[in-house]
């Protein structure tokens, strides 16, 4: 007979050393239970708590799928906010010149705009889907992905329908951001592009794409290019971002905060003027760290905008130039060791703040009832190993929507106590 008192679970997880939550209604910067359970039912979770209060609360069914963390720690699984996923071709020359000191410029944006137009849909899929198979394997259960490398009408909806359509475990939030660059074809008419973007590429985008970014900078778009860009994306409907302050002091934190963007992504070169504007708007700040590694560039000043009260998402700016790596956890181990942040603040810039930059910090990035049964067990007992073991995948299963999409088999831990296999 079911309990009516109790709430009914598919999914069960037990003997979670550490059930790191990252909700901010728990004590604690995370919101970790010790000697955590968690119970899901049809994609959500249901219930986190004491192992010990398990019993009482939840009715698990015969055929639920049964976790044991065996003491390890278990996080909400991680969000990348800030990638580039479609894209074909290779920029290994790029990479080469900038080691011998070449200074990254966005020249290279064209030269994969290039490959991207020649190359087929079947392939844009099939390198879609590869990248998103290593975001899985280090944990990433959703993942943001702009569209850039067309910048023409066709595309870039294109692009925008390849990431609509992976059929992958991990999620695609899309962006529009054909104001990436202007293309060489417009380099002579650049307020030309403006207005094809503006009003060739945005009516009727907003069936493909929640969001709109524009990148302010040197070699990109002005302010006041990005301003009628940005009013076009908000007649459509559609949420705004902002690259800003990557190469230089553009203005772009300011117009990111004018526009109450969701986030404004890089911000290199941001001011304490900007950090207020910034908090002042809710605006999320998203920090790419490799991407600064991988430039010889200034690294975003984390701690001045953490002090400001903007919240702090971090991400890989995963793309074929500056920062061509799909490890999320790697990120937030530049984040502590470069940019200044606690484990606590890296963790959840991967996690809800990361949420928060992608409009999803209620569902995602966190475990709490009513939120995304999406998380991942380390292979560890607290959760600063996923900073603190830099470059590795201690991750040992990863659940989204409530199923099993990598790890758990038999012969490994986490056990699973059940007939149900991962999907």
């Amino acid at each position: 007979m079911i309990d009516p008192d109790k709430v009914g679970a598919d999914l069960v997880v037990r003997g979670a050393g550490r059930l790191v939550t990252c909700d901010p209604e728990r004590d604690g910067a995370l919101g970790v239970i010790e000697r955590g359970a968690l119970a899901a039912r049809e994609g959500s979770v249901v219930w986190c708590g004491p192992e010990v209060e398990l019993a009482g609360a939840v009715t698990v069914a015969p055929d639920a799928i049964e976790i044991d963390g065996e003491g390890a720690a278990v996080l909400p699984g991680l969000v990348d906010c800030h990638t580039h996923l479609v894209f074909a071709g290779e920029r290994l020359e790029e990479f080469a010149a900038r080691m011998r000191g070449e200074r990254y410029d966005t020249g290279g944006v064209r030269v994969t705009t290039t490959a991207t137009r020649a190359a087929s849909t079947e392939t844009l899929h099939a390198l879609a889907r590869a990248r998103l198979d290593r975001f899985l394997s280090f944990g990433v259960t959703t993942v943001e992905a702009k569209s850039g490398y067309g910048l023409t009408v066709e595309h870039e909806r294109r692009l925008l329908e390849v990431a609509a359509t992976l059929a992958h475990p991990v999620e695609v939030v899309r962006t529009f951001m054909g104001a990436h660059v202007v293309p060489a074809e417009y380099e002579n008419d650049r307020d030309g592009y403006v207005t094809l973007v503006a009003e060739g590429m945005l009516p009727g985008i907003g069936s493909l794409a929640e969001f709109c970014d524009v990148w302010i900078d040197e070699g990109a778009f002005t302010p006041a290019q990005a301003r009628t860009i940005l009013r076009a994306a908000r007649d459509q409907g559609l949420s705004v971002k902002v690259h800003a302050e990557q190469l230089s002091r553009s203005g772009g934190a300011a117009v990111a905060a004018e526009f109450g963007a969701v986030s404004a992504e890089h911000l290199e070169h941001a001011t304490e003027e900007d950090a207020a504007a910034l908090a002042r708007a809710r605006t999320v700040a998203v920090l790419l760290p490799g991407a600064s590694l991988m430039t010889k560039s200034p690294v975003a000043p984390a701690r001045m905008l953490i002090d400001a009260g903007v919240r702090v998402a971090i991400s890989t700016d995963f793309n074929p130039g500056s920062s061509y790596s799909e490890n999320l956890p790697l990120a937030a181990s530049l984040a502590c060791a470069h940019l200044g942040m606690s484990v606590e603040e890296a963790i959840l810039g991967i996690t809800r703040h990361a949420a928060a930059a992608v409009a999803r910090e209620r569902t995602h990035g966190l475990l709490t009832a009513g939120s995304r049964a999406d998380f991942i067990v380390l292979d560890a007992s607290h959760e600063a190993e996923i900073a603190a073991h830099y470059g590795a995948a201690s991750i040992r299963a990863v659940v989204k929507d409530g199923k099993i999409r990598r790890g758990g088999q038999r012969g490994r831990t986490p056990g699973i106590r059940s007939r149900i296999q991962p999907a």
